[in-house]
């Protein structure tokens, strides 16, 4: 059974920190995050081997700016995660912002959505980064309207529409004084 897969009745769910040793797990989420619309065919694996693609999680930890945790059941088995990594250019990421701000991503397997780990995970990392930049965005399908609705509740703003129609979405958390 794939981590995808798990049965919703293995317990309570716990948040730890993504290290390096989770690096395989993180290409499997990152393929997760690549949302289809409903109807479409899933995008092919091979989309992991482009450079701006590979960017988000390739070498994890290796940056001084990475930032992730990963929610998982008391048997052990990984619901989701969450990440966030500075991209500057030429690998800049397709929600650049600024050379100041971290590109976020997060997955919730299906077996585990609709249950808030994703809204709990997003609202840890986002107290978790305050105060180790300045803000946080990302990119998300127009036709996610679910996810969409979580990053406005978390305080994200729409800034632009990138490549393929895809929001932009940056949160200031720059801790208040």
């Amino acid at each position: 059974m794939s981590q995808a897969e798990t049965d919703k009745t293995e317990g309570e769910i716990t948040l730890r920190p993504l290290n390096a040793g989770d690096q395989d797990f993180l290409w499997e989420v990152l393929y997760e995050a690549l949302w289809d619309p409903p109807g479409a065919p899933r995008r092919p694996r091979s989309m992991l081997e482009k450079p701006l693609v590979a960017a988000y999680v390739e070498n994890w930890g290796s940056g001084t700016h990475d930032l992730g945790f990963v929610a998982t059941t008391a048997t052990g088995r990984h619901a989701g995660a969450v990440w966030s990594r500075l991209l500057l250019p030429p690998l800049a990421g397709g929600a650049f912002f600024d050379e100041y701000t971290p590109q976020l991503g997060i997955t919730v397997f299906p077996a585990w959505k609709r249950q808030g780990i994703g809204e709990r995970l997003l609202r840890h990392h986002l107290a978790t980064a305050r105060g180790l930049s300045p803000r946080l965005s990302l990119g998300v399908h127009p036709e996610n309207i679910g996810a969409i609705r979580l990053y406005e509740r978390c305080g994200f703003r729409q800034f632009a529409s990138g490549a393929g129609g895809f929001l932009n979405m940056v949160a200031d958390i720059i801790p208040n004084l």
